[in-house]
């Protein structure tokens, strides 16, 4: 090579900046000099002085002899090129140390430049190719132009091994990363992973990281959900932020670069810091900022090219993973936990054992009436009320995982009580959730709920058993009248076993003949003339003894075996109605009453049909009397009494005065009869509450047009007062029990002042 030549070269290799990679100006080429002479070291350290290749400084390190050389690179290892005098303390010195830099270190990407002031011991063509030797040169020969152009040819070589080997490193770190990426079956889990991961690719603690996702908050973060980006992972000085949407960030060069990159859908590289844009094939893009303190080089951006879009399919595969996880466990309406989680939440609080002098109390509330808002108002305002109640819940029990959303109206409470109290601060903190109205589309939405709850001992560990208390509980609360919160006792448990039992023994004492009817007679108040009568069913064991009609209708009525049973009370009832028109006692009216779950039933009309064709009875002298609350409970249930109605049955409203009615919604029932409930009789004469409670329900009968029949009357007092009102009609002790069909047509016939022809008249 010519001198000119070679000058030209040494011109590319000072001035020649385009071929750096970018962000390595402050970085250097480390070069390790090996040889016994030391003016050697001093003039390779002036011929190299100031010198840069490929855009970085030359860095010149020394060793004296092999041994020496040996030593520092077991201590360290990070040297592009190596400087070796092949004759050093031995004749093959250089040689053996080539051998163990490449054997015994593992050394592989260095390059090694020989150098020898002896021709005489040059190294064999096999030596320079079995050790990957990049040249050789005497020393007489290696002038500082040719110094430079071997260490340009061998830092270039090396940059490109290195290059290879970042990459292969690279690699293999994604395979290893996506591997445990896609082991992770929660989103916050993944999106941890991917900065963790990342970290370790680029060789910088995870610590300067932020991912942001651009869609709503996953259900069940407690966050109503925005359209605003989210940060779902964060670490380090930024942990802070995760969970909160983008445009709380307050660092306003962080939140810009996020943005810049979700709105571009393309990586942002700067001198100090990174941002990856990983697009989602179902709509969900990633950005994910890295304070990198460095630019990132091409070898490198090429490696998150292949990171970034195997994180895009495990974020894919994650995000379908986590929204059914959602699904499964968060109501879509309040994003609350569901029934599934809160137990879930419940064993992990039993598990963790208590708190010192702390115990878990579990809840469950009812709203109580909720369909009546649903069906009054629209399903909207229900919904919309729901999430009103469910906020406020929430706010007082702040606590993650506290508040869930079982059923449709229905909600569980865990909280923690000291182990002094006895929960009356909880129901109290209830009772405060309600007493103020919520306010729904600009209009006040009074709410009363209904609750149960159980405190669990040390011992306990079943989730099921513990809800099945609370369940109980909240059921006792119901059962007494609503508006009440109570605590589990021992003897609920009792009584529903009790009520279990009772409820299995039902189909047989059907099969075998066990239920009978007993009938009751009604009585004109004005001439004291029976015109009606009322079936009442009755349970007789074999051994003699009675069931209470008290004790087993509502367990009939849970178990749902009423629709079968209620078959049967209205054939029966139908038949014996037939058989006393037929032999002349009547036509004597057949009061018959009909459950809620007979009213929900589809085939109910049906039934009805079918009981009327069997016994060729006339609809009109079969009255089906409905509960109050019953009736109120929806449109479905008043479309079922005006269908009974149009097929010529009358209508009762049974136990007036108890339930929850509105005077417009009275209005809508087709009922021609309107009952008191015999607790508003009971007294009459000596509790003036009791006598205006009655003389309302009689003019409000009256002013819809219905006639009134009071229930339960026993003293002849309670009967004056009753005529006095302008009561219509009565049944109760005063007049007869209860009593067989048999035993039924005697008193007919014996009652004084009712002969058998006077009983065709029928009531006003």
């Amino acid at each position: 090579m010519s001198t000119t030549a070679e000058d030209d070269l040494l011109d590319i290799i000072e001035d020649d900046e385009a071929t750096a990679a970018p962000g390595t100006a402050d970085r250097v080429w480390r070069i390790l000099l090996v040889d016994d002479d030391e003016e050697v070291h001093a003039s390779t350290a002036y011929s190299l002085r100031g010198v840069e290749i490929l855009g970085r400084r030359l860095s010149l390190s020394h060793a004296r002899s092999a041994a020496e050389a040996l030593a520092l690179l077991r201590q360290d290892t990070d040297f592009a090129a190596i400087l070796l005098d092949v004759v050093m303390e031995t004749a093959d010195a250089g040689l053996t140390l080539v051998r163990s830099i490449r054997e015994t270190l593992g050394l592989t990407a260095v390059r090694i430049l020989l150098r020898t002031g002896q021709p005489g011991y040059a190294p064999e063509l096999s030596v320079i190719r079995d050790y990957d030797i990049n040249d050789y040169r005497t020393k007489s020969e290696l002038t500082r132009n040719r110094l430079l152009t071997s260490l340009f040819t061998a830092l270039r070589a090396y940059s490109h091994i290195h290059a290879l080997e970042v990459s292969r490193q690279g690699l293999e770190q994604i395979v290893a990363a996506s591997s445990g990426l896609f082991r992770r079956h929660s989103l916050s889990a993944f999106c941890d992973g991917i900065l963790l991961q990342l970290g370790g690719l680029l060789g910088i603690e995870a610590s300067g990281f932020v991912l942001a996702r651009t869609t709503h908050t996953p259900i069940g973060t407690g966050d109503a959900g925005t359209d605003d980006p989210i940060i779902l992972a964060a670490a380090g000085p930024f942990r802070h932020l995760s969970g909160s949407s983008l445009n709380r960030v307050t660092d306003d060069t962080l939140r810009g670069l996020l943005r810049s990159a979700l709105d571009r859908k393309a990586n942002v590289f700067q001198d100090s810091a990174t941002v990856l844009y990983i697009g989602g094939q179902t709509g969900d893009d990633l950005a994910i900022y890295v304070a990198t303190g460095r630019t990132i080089g091409p070898e490198v951006r090429q490696l998150l090219k292949v990171f970034s879009s195997n994180v895009a399919l495990g974020f894919d595969n994650v995000s379908l993973l986590d929204n059914i996880r959602s699904l499964a466990y968060y109501d879509p309406l309040t994003r609350l936990p569901n029934r599934t989680l809160f137990l879930e939440e419940m064993g992990a609080r039993l598990a963790q054992g208590h708190r010192g002098d702390r115990r878990l109390a579990v809840v469950l509330l009812d709203l109580d009436h909720f369909q009546a808002v649903n069906d009054g108002l629209g399903h909207a305002i229900g919904d919309a009320l729901l999430l009103a109640v469910a906020e406020r819940l929430r706010e007082v029990f702040g606590e993650p995982g506290a508040v869930s959303r079982l059923a449709s109206d229905m909600f569980g409470v865990l909280a923690w009580l000291p182990r002094s109290r006895d929960g009356q601060g909880l129901i109290h903190a209830i009772e405060l959730c309600f007493v103020n109205p919520f306010t729904i589309a600009g209009n006040p939405i009074s709410v009363q709920v209904s609750g149960g709850f159980v405190l669990a001992e040390a011992t306990d560990t079943d989730v099921h058993r513990l809800q099945r208390r609370a369940g109980m509980a909240l059921k006792g609360a119901k059962r007494g009248g609503r508006g009440r919160i109570l605590p589990f006792d021992p003897a609920m448990e009792r009584d529903l076993h009790d009520r279990v039992s009772l409820a299995s023994r039902i189909p047989d004492a059907l099969v075998n003949g066990q239920f009978t009817l007993v009938y009751q007679p009604q009585l004109r108040l004005a001439d004291r003339k029976p015109f009606g009568t009322e079936a009442l069913l009755r349970w007789r064991l074999p051994d003699g003894a009675s069931v209470r009609p008290d004790q087993f209708i509502p367990v009939t009525e849970e178990a749902g075996h009423i629709i079968r049973l209620g078959e049967w009370v209205l054939q029966q009832a139908c038949l014996h109605q037939v058989r006393w028109r037929n032999r002349g006692i009547g036509p004597l009216r057949m009061a018959v009453n009909v459950s809620v779950r007979q009213l929900r039933d589809g085939n109910f009309v049906r039934i009805a049909e079918r009981a009327l064709s069997a016994s060729n009875a006339n609809p009109a002298d079969i009255e089906l009397e409905i509960t109050e609350s019953h009736a109120m409970e929806n449109d479905r249930i008043l479309s079922v009494v005006r269908t009974l109605r149009d097929m010529g049955f009358s209508i009762a409203i049974d136990d007036f005065g108890t339930g929850y009615s509105s005077l417009s919604r009275l209005q809508q029932l087709p009922a021609s009869v309107l009952k008191i409930d015999r607790s508003f009789v009971m007294n009459l004469d000596r509790r003036p509450e009791n006598r205006n409670i009655a003389a309302t329900i009689i003019r409000i009968g009256h002013e819809l047009g219905m006639n009134v029949l009071a229930e339960g009357v026993e003293t002849a007092e309670q009967e004056a007062t009753l005529r006095a009102l302008g009561c219509d009609a009565v049944q109760g002790y005063l007049y007869a029990k209860p009593m067989p069909a048999e035993e039924l047509e005697r008193w007919m016939t014996a009652w004084p002042g009712a002969p058998t022809g006077a009983l065709t008249e029928t009531m006003p």
